[in-house]
């Protein structure tokens, strides 16, 4: 079995996955944590690799300013273009969607998701970002 990244790693490359995203997005918003965890249990690879590893996952809020219309309809368009120019690899353009939604995989196998709410007046969004399956001190546990 390979080593894999440690939790502490993966946490950092989480955070900077999705501030890089945040940054590519139109200003006028901050971010905020809204969900997550540091060692949620990957039971059902899709790597085919052995049970008992971990992975990670952060759920941020985009909140815009109380001071003035943010430019939602741009965010998602945003993120595709630059994703796509990193070549990062997409999983689901669900951007026709009443509740938009792009998902794309890092070369390193992180997972970068915008999410888009439709409350009627306005949207709401959220940035994820998520590891691979990793043993959380990078080597498996001796048995």
């Amino acid at each position: 079995m390979q080593p894999t990244e440690t939790t502490a790693q993966a946490v950092q490359r989480v955070e900077e996955l999705v501030e890089e995203a945040f940054a590519r997005i139109p200003a006028g918003a901050t971010l905020q944590f809204n969900d997550g965890t540091d060692r949620m249990p990957c039971d059902d690879p899709t790597d085919n690799g052995p049970k008992g590893r971990i992975f990670v996952e952060k759920r941020y809020k985009v909140v815009p300013s109380a001071a003035g219309a943010w430019p939602a309809d741009q965010a998602i368009p945003a993120l595709v273009a630059f994703w796509a120019e990193r070549g990062y690899r997409l999983h689901d353009d669900g951007r026709d969607r009443r509740d938009p939604k792009y998902v794309v995989e890092t070369p390193d196998g992180y997972m970068v998701i915008v999410k888009g709410w439709n409350r009627g007046d306005h949207y709401d969004y959220t940035l994820t970002g998520s590891s691979p399956c990793i043993w959380a001190n990078g080597t498996p546990d001796p048995q």
